[in-house]
Formats: structure tokens, sequence, C-alpha cells
């Protein structure tokens, strides 16, 4: 293990993943749910920590032409990878730099930054790099600003501490294959064990490649920690929990029933909603926005900025966009013929959410509550203005070519497309990806969802 690397694996890179979760525009809705103001959407500054081969970044500098993009990895052949695709693209908005937290934390504050995102970095690092991130934060993140963080929850995570321990001590073999023992001896010790869990976890992992779980059970550190740890940690940087960061996450009654969902009413009522949610779920990742001084909005201005977003009109079935990992369970404000109602509105093209809210039968309340289930059920996006979407449009064309390029020569295939439509990028499976390339047939529903978000060549 060299010094540097402080016990990540630096000797093998992760995959190179992209995290729809992140974008500043898509966070406006639970935000506004929330009640916690945030910066402006359309000119900002942003950094990534621990931003890798910084797709998602380089995607977002595309989507938001008058913002500004810092990434910063510690690994220089990531930073290397990461500068490559920013000249495809031909992007002058963005930058990538090598440094470690701790040069960070140590180096003079530039103009500091409204956002900031962390995904896959905090649990993957030793108390004294989480030291130097919060060092950074405090000094580099504007007040006001919000910062998103993408970790391994314990609540899920707690029951392969046993796997880890295999991982870390079983003798690593050919390069090429260095769990392969690891492997083994996790199977033996399933065979031995009753943990439904864990066996469901590994289900899960066992399917992945051995440089994915270097990163995730192999390495020195990586591993798992509650909400509230994070959340105290982060106080030191004069920041605060602001809301998890999709807007599902404060409708809990649409997706528990029964203990769990009395769990979390609960844990509520004693302050520990966090926490109990995360046990009520059995979570293993959380998604979180945390702020730094952000105002909390009144019940009205809370009101006003839901009912000025806009919403274009879905179907869940359609398999991308954002959508509820869960299943969601029957409510009050969703009976079919509400939804029908919702439906109509949006038929023949984009609405105001307060548009939808006062053609519906119903009192204001209930119909807004009603809209925002059929935004978490993916029956409605949240789209951007004409505006945002025309200054988006020319970047995420380049963005999509360099990706169709790389699709067609099957090297470094990016995993989304950019979307001037969501402000964001949608993960798409690889039939839908030939189909947004023009590599093959389709239907015309597929054509037409892809072209509504402006994901087709």
């Amino acid at each position: 293990m060299s010094d540097w690397s402080r016990g990540y694996p630096a000797h093998n890179a992760y995959l190179d993943t992209m995290q729809p979760e992140i974008s500043p525009f898509r966070w406006r809705t639970a935000l506004l749910a929330a009640r916690v103001s945030m910066p402006s959407t359309r000119r900002f500054r942003f950094l990534e920590l621990g931003c890798g081969s910084a797709h998602t970044l380089i995607a977002l500098a595309a989507l938001y032409p008058e913002a500004d993009f810092l990434g910063v990895d510690f690994m220089p052949e990531l930073v290397v990878r990461a500068r490559k695709l920013i000249a495809e693209v031909g992007l002058s908005n963005i930058r990538i730099e090598e440094a470690s937290f701790a040069e960070l934390a140590d180096a003079p504050c530039p103009e500091q930054f409204d956002y900031a995102a962390l995904h896959g970095v905090w649990t993957w690092v030793d108390a004294d790099t989480q030291g130097e991130i919060v060092a950074v934060l405090g000094k580099w993140l504007a007040p006001g600003g919000l910062a998103y963080a993408g970790y391994n929850c314990m609540a899920g995570w707690a029951a392969a501490e046993p796997i880890r321990q295999i991982f870390r001590s079983a003798p690593q073999g050919d390069p090429s294959a260095p769990y392969t023992a690891a492997r083994l001896a996790t199977e033996q010790y399933l065979a031995l064990s009753d943990n439904l869990q864990l066996r469901t976890l590994w289900q899960r992992l066992s399917q992945m490649p051995d440089r994915f779980l270097a990163h995730e059970i192999g390495a020195t550190w990586g591993g798992a920690c509650w909400h509230p740890q994070i959340e105290a940690a982060l106080g030191a940087a004069k920041m605060g929990f602001a809301c998890p960061s999709e807007l599902s996450e404060q409708f809990d009654p649409l997706f528990l029933e029964g203990a769990r969902l009395e769990m979390v009413t609960r844990g509520t009522a004693e302050g520990w909603t966090q926490t109990a949610r995360d046990l009520a779920y059995g979570r293993s990742f959380r998604n979180d926005l945390f702020h730094r001084g952000a105002p909390r909005l009144s019940g009205p201005e809370m009101i006003d900025g839901l009912r000025g977003l806009r919403v274009l009109g879905w179907n869940r079935d359609a398999g991308f966009g954002p959508l509820a990992r869960l299943t969601l369970r029957d409510s009050p404000v969703a009976e079919p013929d509400i939804e029908d109602s919702i439906a109509r509105a949006v038929s023949d093209g984009p609405s105001l959410i307060g548009d939808i809210v006062d053609a519906l039968v119903l009192d204001p309340q209930r119909a807004l509550q009603a809209v925002l289930v059929q935004i978490i059920k993916g029956n409605l996006l949240v789209i951007r203005t004409d505006d945002e979407i025309a200054a988006a449009r020319d970047g995420a064309r380049a963005f999509n070519a360099v990706g169709k390029a790389h699709f067609d020569a099957r090297r470094h295939v990016l995993p989304c497309l950019a979307s001037p439509v969501l402000g964001g990028v949608v993960m798409l499976p690889e039939k839908l990806q030939k189909i947004a390339y023009g590599q093959r047939d389709c239907d015309a529903l597929d054509l037409d969802r892809l072209s509504a978000l402006e994901l087709t060549s």
C-alpha cells in the first residue's frame, strides 16, 4: 500500500459510473418540499470532491453552460481520463485538478462554491481524511450553499461485516482475479449461515467484478455509517441536514406500512427520524443534501415554489427517468379518477403544477399532494423552463455525440445520456441506448419518450 493512498485501493480504478441523482435542478423539488432554499440553478459554481473520471460532472458542465465546475481527485490516471473527455466534448466551463483532500484543506480558498458533491467518498476513507473533507467544505462552500453526499448506510451494510473481513483476510491471487479465494470463502461461510439479508446482499455483490469489490468490501477503510454520524461531522463546517436528495424520501406512507411505518412515526416524534427510516427500509445507501446556512422557506414560499414547477406527462413503464426504486402502496390522493384528471391536464404538453392543482376538484393542499405523488410514481417529470432547455441543448448534443462515438467503438462506454430537459443525466439500458444513438429500429412509443427528453441523435 502506498503512503499517498491512505488505504484507498488506488491501484484499482473504480468503475466508470454516473450518478443521475447529482443534479441541482433535480434537487429543487425535494428542497422545496422540505422548505429549504437553494442557490440559482443557472449561474453557480459547483465542486466535486473525489470526482474520479468525472463523467457526471462533465455532463453537468454541458447542461449548465452558465455555471463553472471544478472536479478534484487524487488519482492521476482518473484526472487524465476526465480531461480527455472534456476535450472531446469541447467544454470550457470545467476544470479537473489532481489533489488530495489534505492539500485542498491547506490551499488558499478560491472563490467559494454554491454546490458541492461527494459520491462514494465519505465511507471509503479514514477519519483523518473525513476531517479534511469537512475542512474543505467549511472554507470552500459559500454561505447558503448545498452539498450532496452519497454514502453507505449502516442499517443495510452492517450484515456485510463478515464478508468484509473475509475479503480483507483471504490471500489475494493473480492481479486479474485477486478475490478468487475470498469469493470461495464467502460462499463457504454463507453455506453455514442462515442470515437471509446477508445472502441477498452477497447475491448482488457476487455479480460484480473484482475491481468493484476492491472498493466496496475489500478496501482498508471501506465501510458504512449512520446518518447522525455524518451530520455531526459536517457540523464542524457549520453545515446541517437539509433533506434526502429525492422527493420520494419525504413520503414514507407511500412505501411503508404496519410496524415499519410505526417505527418511523415514533422515531420522528422522538427526534431520531433518519435512523428510524434507515432501519425500517434496511437501507444500504443514502443520497443526502446538507446546507451551510440556507434560509428556511415559509409555508407560502414553499407552496409558490412547488406551484411554479413545470411537469411533463410520463409513464413509469418507460423504464427510465427519475423513478422511485421501491414498490409504492395505494394512496388516497392517487385514486384512479385523480390520476386520470392529472393525466388529462398534461395531455397536451407540459403544465405548471399550479395550473394542475387549480384544475383538480380537490382542496388545494390535497391537490398539491396528489400532483407530488404522481411525480414520485413516475407519471410526471419535473422539467426545466424553455430558456434553460435551449441554453443546454448544444452542450447536451455535444456530450451525447461523444457518448455515441464511445458506444460505437465500445470504449469507455458512458452509461448515461445528458438531458437538457431534465438538467441531468439519464441511465438507459443498452436497448434504449441503441435507439437513442440511431442504431436500432424501435417502436414509436420508445422514440417519442426519448425525444421528449431530447435523448435522440
